[in-house]
């Protein structure tokens, strides 16, 4: 399976030109992981609570077109790995097709690896069964994907 979720360009993260400067995708990337773990039952907030939770330790990121303020994006994410204590995640950003029928434009493709952390000591930590069984779904067994 692939998480989708939309979102709008908002005003604050756009440059004075009116496109999204380029840190504010990594808002929205972290915005969409929030979004996928609320999803599957494992909202962050509460990760977070309990001493837990998700830092990013590696992400690449291609840029392939502007976003604009206003614009309607389609967000999806895909896990490419599940290990011991890390995930691998895939992002697509597409913006709003530019007639009905044609392929939504891809606008940024992102690769990453998070930790399941222990918070409090900095250190990665198995991931729970509970969580491992709610992440399988959207694990994608593709070449692509190592």
């Amino acid at each position: 399976m692939i998480f989708t979720t939309q979102k709008q360009v908002r005003f604050h993260h756009c440059d004075p030109a009116g496109i999204v400067f380029y840190p504010q995708f990594l808002y929205l990337l972290h915005e969409v992981q929030e979004d996928f773990l609320l999803h599957i039952g494992f909202a962050q907030h509460t990760l977070i609570a309990g001493d837990h939770g998700l830092p990013i330790v590696d992400l690449k990121t291609k840029f392939l077109g502007m976003c604009r303020y206003g614009d309607e994006l389609t967000m999806t994410l895909a896990l490419t790995r599940i290990g011991h204590a890390s995930i691998g995640m895939h992002y697509q950003i597409f913006g709003r097709p530019s007639a009905p029928g044609q392929t939504p434009p891809l606008r940024l493709s992102a690769r990453s690896v998070v930790v399941y952390a222990t918070l409090s000591s900095s250190q990665p930590a198995r991931i729970p069964d509970d969580l491992r069984s709610a992440l399988a779904p959207y694990l994608q067994n593709t070449p692509g994907n190592k």
